[in-house]
């Protein structure tokens, strides 16, 4: 199976600091997975790299078979959803409007009167959410709530891949994990392609089909939560889930 996603000996610096080296990595259709690793090792710029918010200085991303350097990049990015913790709603629009963005820029039929106004509320059930909420501004909703309508208005076009950047940091323990389950469920029921960056090792461990743990723009080690667990790679990794493994993560 062709990789939908795959990196190839990409590097990338900032101001002369190297943040990726030689990053090269394979994600497959309907993978969810888990990128950790500690603050500045690449995570998000990686994450970026895929719907070409940030570009490569050498490599190559492909994006289902086609580099992302040579795509239109707003083309690109309405077929790939995004979330992050910020959320980023429009505050003068509603909660159907922001949900129906996207479609509606984009000139996707089925976006207008009462179509809008059904895929809306089907968006809304699916994270979780009273449709009645749809006329509603983002101000009036709580942090969980507008959380939930960003992963809605990311869905809305209806893509293959998801990108999340630690989209559940900023909201207590119990709303978070309920967004965790809301997520895994929707990952479960659409098999959507996700990236999902998180400093929480349990969190990755958790909600990864497959979970890749980075350091100083490397990958250290890319596998199932169980065998991440149980086997790590490297010293870093080790380190890393220590704590799981004396918790009895994995049993």
């Amino acid at each position: 199976m062709e990789p939908i996603i795959c990196f190839e000996h990409v590097f990338k610096s900032f101001g002369g600091q190297a943040v990726l080296q030689d990053f090269s990595l394979e994600i497959q259709p309907g993978t969810f997975l888990t990128v950790i690793g500690r603050s500045g090792c690449g995570k998000t710029t990686a994450l970026k790299m895929v719907n070409g918010l940030t570009r490569a200085d050498s490599g190559r991303v492909l994006v289902q078979g086609k580099d992302v350097a040579q795509a239109d990049p707003v083309a690109l990015r309405r077929r790939i959803g995004y979330v992050i913790q910020s959320v980023g709603l429009f505050p003068h629009m509603t909660v159907e409007k922001n949900v129906a963005y996207v479609p509606s820029i984009a000139g996707m039929d089925g976006w207008k009167g009462q179509a809008r106004r059904e895929k809306t509320a089907a968006l809304l059930r699916q994270v979780g959410l009273d449709p009645a909420l749809a006329g509603r501004f983002p101000r009036t909703l709580s942090g969980g709530q507008r959380q939930r309508v960003g992963i809605a208005r990311a869905l809305a076009a209806g893509p293959e891949i998801l990108l999340m950047d630690e989209p559940f940091g900023a909201v207590d323990e119990i709303t978070r994990a309920q967004l965790q389950e809301e997520m895994q469920r929707i990952h479960r029921e659409s098999g959507i392609t996700i990236l999902f960056v998180t400093h929480d090792i349990g969190e990755a461990l958790k909600l990864g089909t497959r979970v890749l743990v980075m350091d100083q723009g490397q990958v250290q080690q890319c596998d199932t939560p169980e065998e991440l667990v149980r086997h790590p790679a490297t010293a870093f990794v080790e380190a890393l889930v220590e704590p799981q493994r004396r918790l009895k993560y994995y049993g």
